[in-house]
């Protein structure tokens, strides 16, 4: 079972497949150098989707742990405690993350033992989620960087095994502390 959050991002994914599928459209497959050019911001706009989804994605598995952690304390101690913590969260890159599962007692989050999977040590993804996030940086501030589908594409699935793998870190977690598993 998956935490809601990693359902919302599921469906922030196929919003990004809908996206490339327009891309698609606007562009031919195998038709070379003028499809990059002509398709290239709808690419951009996809990397920028994917880097949107995968934060929002960190801020609700975050809000989902803390109230949980955290349930001891009044409703809107818990409210402030997520909008002076996750409310503030900007692009989610690795030190970012880190930083905000500090808060409720996940250090190091993006460094844990756990996070890699196959053909994925733990720096690799570290490095690729920073480098799809200062892609959406450049993009986002006036210095486009091209990207290419098939590379849009590999962060597209990389997003969706990341959002896997922290749900299972944090439901680990969450259950070290509260003694059941949220999800």
């Amino acid at each position: 079972m998956s935490s809601v959050a990693r359902q919302n991002l599921e469906a922030q994914l196929a919003d990004f497949d809908e996206l490339m599928a327009a891309r698609d459209a606007i562009c031919s497959t195998g038709a070379g150098r003028p499809a990059r050019r002509q398709g290239a911001a709808v690419i951009r706009g996809g990397v920028l989707l994917l880097s949107a989804a995968f934060e929002g994605y960190v801020e609700d598995v975050f809000d989902l742990a803390a109230d949980l952690i955290l349930a001891g304390y009044p409703h809107s101690v818990r409210k402030q405690f997520k909008k002076d913590t996750s409310g503030r969260l900007n692009n989610a890159d690795v030190r970012k993350v880190n930083m905000l599962f500090f808060n409720i007692g996940i250090p190091w989050i993006m460094g844990h033992p756990k996070l890699h999977w196959r053909k994925f040590t733990n720096k690799s993804v570290q490095d690729t989620l920073n480098a799809l996030i200062g892609a959406r940086n450049s993009n986002a501030h006036g210095k486009p960087r091209s990207v290419r589908k098939t590379r849009a594409r590999f962060w597209r699935n990389f997003i969706a095994r990341l959002g896997d793998k922290l749900d299972e870190i944090v439901s680990d977690e969450v259950a070290s502390v509260t003694g059941s598993r949220p999800w």
